[in-house]
């Protein structure tokens, strides 16, 4: 294994992020699934309550918008989007499919989207060690059955 960057320099790297993160980030839930592999046969026919979650509290620091040179320098070429972009603590393990709910005012109040869902995993610069990654946001979208009218 390469030693491009040495563990102690990884480490304190991360601590810097845990320590951002907590200074700066929002209380959220995060809503982590536990039984992906389960579901895997069946997914074309999941609902979301087939899907079992560990939920925990934790922070969240939350870019609305970045502009096309900060998603640049993410490595994100976006077109026509401009995803949000958020960033955790480096522990618990965050996988595809998670998503955070967030206790937020919005104004107006009919713009009221408090789920956010994972939907990519960005890692920028790796060499032989993680040191940063952040993830991509988008409001999640839960199909319910709407009462006929």
């Amino acid at each position: 294994m390469a030693k491009l960057v040495p563990q102690a320099t990884v480490d304190a790297l991360r601590s810097f992020n845990n320590i951002s993160v907590d200074n700066y980030g929002i209380t959220c839930q995060l809503f982590i699934p536990n039984n992906t592999t389960q579901n895997e046969p069946t997914d074309v026919y999941k609902v979301p309550s087939d899907t079992n979650f560990f939920v925990t509290k934790t922070k969240v620091y939350v870019e609305w918008t970045p502009n096309m040179y900060r998603l640049r320098k993410l490595g994100v070429f976006a077109e026509g989007e401009i995803p949000i972009i958020c960033w955790f603590k480096n522990e618990p393990e965050i996988a595809l499919g998670s998503y955070i709910k967030l206790d937020t005012q919005y104004v107006p109040a009919q713009y009221d989207r408090d789920e956010f869902e994972i939907t990519d995993i960005i890692i920028r610069g790796i060499y032989d060690a993680i040191v940063l990654k952040a993830y991509k946001l988008v409001p999640r979208r839960v199909k319910t059955n709407l009462p006929q009218k």
